[in-house]
């Protein structure tokens, strides 16, 4: 049985996972648009899986409205996070692009509805323009870059300070406290560290009273002063 990341306190993991794909938002605004209208809606209850690892990547997802977790469902059906998106976030246009096979698994987290621009439509229209086409090698040749620049930083952050950013990407725009509903083991699995690592990491930003640990919560006390000790 999978993992939840909500609670019955209706606290939402709101924002995106750090390194969460974000190759939609940078298309050109005409190229979004078009994909918008010509988008099939499709919605899928909380577990739900919209695609399995190894399925054909016959299009990809854009979250008009809840969440999605992405990750590595085991043997035993535990869903292993990696990746935690909301609305307006968007997913597997690689996949689509290159006509991989899928590479994660991407199951529901509460009731969600979503947009799927099929491979056909996404073809179909970068093709049609070479203005697109040119925009969209920039765009490719600029994620790959960000996304090794980012690995580099994060990877050589001390455990707390991978353990803030993450949370500080949960926290988007929402007013202080923000709950999250959310266990060590997967805040563990989203920076890459043991559980034991992850509990004394979040015992330093709680004695520094950026965080409160609760039964089956985490309450991020003090955004501003966190994100604030992330930069110094």
């Amino acid at each position: 049985m999978s993992t939840t990341l909500q609670t019955d306190y209706r606290s939402e993991n709101i924002g995106r996972s750090i390194d969460a794909p974000a190759l939609f938002a940078s298309f050109p605004e005409v190229l979004r648009e078009e994909l918008r209208s010509k988008a099939t809606r499709r919605t899928f209850e909380s577990g739900q899986f919209l695609h399995h690892r190894g399925d054909t990547a016959g299009g990809f997802w854009i979250i008009d409205k809840g969440q999605v977790k992405l990750g590595h469902q085991d043997k035993q059906g535990v869903m292993h996070v990696l990746f935690i998106l909301g609305s307006g976030d968007s997913f597997g246009e690689l996949a689509c692009l290159g006509q991989f096979s899928r590479v994660l698994d991407a199951e529901a987290l509460g009731k969600v509805e979503m947009l799927w621009i099929s491979e056909k439509i996404l073809s179909d229209i970068i093709t049609s323009s070479t203005e697109i086409s040119r925009e969209m090698l920039k765009i490719l040749a600029k994620q790959l870059q960000e996304a090794l620049d980012n690995l580099l930083v994060f990877r050589n952050m001390p455990a707390p300070k991978r353990l803030a950013q993450r949370l500080l990407a949960f926290v988007a725009d929402r007013e202080p406290p923000v709950t999250l509903g959310i266990k060590q083991q997967e805040l563990a699995e989203l920076i890459g560290v043991s559980r034991m690592t992850i509990a004394s990491a979040l015992s330093e930003l709680e004695n520094l009273g950026f965080v409160s640990r609760h039964y089956g919560r985490l309450v991020i006390e003090n955004p501003v002063a966190l994100r604030q000790w992330m930069k110094s």
